[in-house]
């Protein structure tokens, strides 16, 4: 397909004619995929705004249809709805479809593949990301309870009023760790208050629980702490 053959088209007329086209598309009537490639083409090679825009328009309720009829996404959804994860999958989609990528869709059909991919993805990650969350929410319970079965756990949380902490500090890397762990331990600060005060180093709550489970980790495998905690 050349795009010259659609130059007089502008982005509107476009996604009127590919928004016909795929209305036939998904109701198994033969339909002309040239329309909806070339809208795909302005937004993902000439990352034409306008074109995302209809794009999103277009396909955003197939996707949200995708999204509901997840097997896994049911309970996920909450009180949010299914509103960012279909913003999720469009986002991983046009991460992952390239320009030289483009070049190998070559219908309509190949391309709401792997959109339809792209949805089943973002669920993944999402129910992932919960149970993890949910695994350090335990955790953090754990603190609040008189005894522990987790002992770098209840080090940690207690390191402040026992002046622990340049003996845990020896086992951080970086000062990513050195803040989540001092924030975290030292100052009560939830993942959530400690993603939205330093958002440059930590872009998600995800990523402030992630560095939590790995220094928790290296801190349960630490010689020094089971010494310290033996005596």
């Amino acid at each position: 397909m050349e795009s010259s053959n659609f130059s007089h088209l502008s982005v509107t007329d476009l996604a009127q004619f590919c928004t016909e086209e795929t209305n036939k598309f998904l109701k198994q009537i033969a339909s002309n995929d040239s329309f909806c490639l070339e809208l795909f083409r302005r937004a993902i090679v000439d990352r034409d705004d306008d074109a995302w825009r209809s794009i999103y328009q277009q396909y955003a309720p197939l996707v949200l249809t995708w999204v509901t009829q997840h097997q896994s996404a049911t309970p996920i959804l909450g009180q949010e709805g299914s509103a960012p994860l279909v913003n999720a999958a469009f986002a991983k989609f046009s991460q992952a479809l390239t320009p030289a990528k483009m070049e190998n869709f070559v219908s309509l059909a190949a391309i709401l593949k792997y959109l339809k991919l792209c949805v089943h993805s973002v669920v993944a990650d999402e129910v992932r990301a919960r149970q993890m969350r949910q695994f350090e929410d335990t955790l953090e319970m754990i603190t609040q309870e008189p005894a522990s079965d987790d002992p770098a756990e209840d080090v940690v949380s207690n390191m402040a009023a026992q002046d622990l902490w340049q003996i845990i500090e020896e086992e951080l890397h970086g000062a990513e760790e050195r803040i989540v762990i001092y924030q975290a331990y030292v100052q009560g600060m939830k993942p959530s208050e400690i993603c939205a005060q330093s958002r440059q180093l930590f872009p998600t709550v995800d990523d402030v629980y992630r560095i939590k489970r790995n220094v928790l980790e290296r801190l349960r495998r630490s010689r020094r702490l089971q010494m310290l905690i033996r005596h």
